[in-house]
């Protein structure tokens, strides 16, 4: 396999326009005032709706920075899933098909050159949470056209995503198994004042950067082990707020990556979200994924989302 394929995990919150944020709307809710003359409001109203818009022409995002078309869909109306086959990339540039020679073919801005993308829209009942599942090559996304597709539909109908984004997020099982697995490259310690000061440099404003860090508690960065890294090179940190991020290495075979999170030091809460390595069997020859084993992946994550939320 020449690339590796990711399966990127998000959220988002549903409200009507002009509300508060706090005014969350249920998933149940927000499918029966969108779709009130259709008996099946998920597939019948909600689906087709995302159909259309891929279905006909080359669908763009609001800042016509990506371009996509429907290649392959389903649908699951008792589990309110969608997934969807599509084929698409960057537009809005002008590209060059570049052969083993040399030579260009120029391509013009409104072209898109697309790629197979497996994506997969979740909206759990009884739940104010909906899921988005997109795959991407390597750092090579598309995600701004489903946060267009969303917000594309919610406007339709007289609502918005709350904070008006879809956020990045994973599961505790995936968390856990990350921090299980891995070592602390380094823990970063910056004044809060001195992140974004323009002024000459003090010495309490100093960045610190310890490496070789031996946790107290496997996988949890604590107080004392930041004193005892510290004490341990000569330093001390002043009555003052810091920042302090760490930053986990994690190998998995060929494999490795590096995730960044701040560190609160009064409570064990740590923000990682690991990737989620496509594995082999769901990938063709031309390293395009297969949309039936992309959907079993999905599923086991939908489940363990359902577990952990007890939907």
């Amino acid at each position: 396999m020449k690339h590796n394929l990711f399966l990127g995990m998000y959220s988002f919150r549903i409200k009507k326009q002009n509300t508060s944020n706090t005014k969350l709307i249920e998933n149940n809710t927000f499918l029966s005032s969108a779709y009130p003359d259709e008996s099946n409001k998920f597939s019948d109203g909600f689906v087709q709706e995302i159909i259309k818009l891929l279905d006909t022409k080359t669908f763009k995002n609001e800042r016509k920075t990506h371009g996509a078309i429907l290649e392959n869909y389903s649908f699951n109306q008792s589990e309110r899933t969608v997934d969807l086959l599509i084929n698409g990339g960057i537009t809005g540039l002008k590209q060059y098909i570049i052969d083993e020679s040399g030579a260009k073919n120029e391509l013009t801005e409104d072209k898109t050159i697309g790629l197979k993308f497996y994506a997969r829209i979740w909206l759990p009942s009884n739940s104010n949470s909906g899921y988005m599942f997109i795959q991407k090559y390597g750092s090579l996304s598309i995600k701004p056209i489903f946060d267009s597709i969303i917000k594309n539909v919610l406007k339709n109908h007289k609502f918005n995503l709350l904070n008006g984004k879809v956020s990045p997020t994973t599961t505790k099982k995936r968390q856990e198994l990350f921090l299980k697995n891995s070592t602390i490259k380094d823990i970063t310690i910056v004044s809060k004042k001195s992140h974004y000061d323009t002024a000459f440099a003090q010495a309490s404003q100093a960045t610190i950067k310890l490496s070789n860090v031996k946790l107290s508690k496997a996988g949890f960065i604590e107080k004392n082990d930041i004193d005892s890294a510290l004490n341990s090179h000569g330093f001390k940190i002043a009555d003052r707020e810091y920042i302090m991020k760490a930053t986990y290495l994690n190998k998995r075979g060929d494999y490795s990556e590096e995730k960044t999170t701040v560190i609160d030091d009064s409570e064990e809460t740590i923000n990682i979200i690991p990737s989620i390595l496509v594995p082999i069997s769901c990938v063709d020859i031309d390293n395009s994924p297969i949309f039936e084993e992309m959907r079993k992946l999905a599923d086991k994550e939908i489940q363990q989302i359902a577990k952990e939320a007890k939907y």
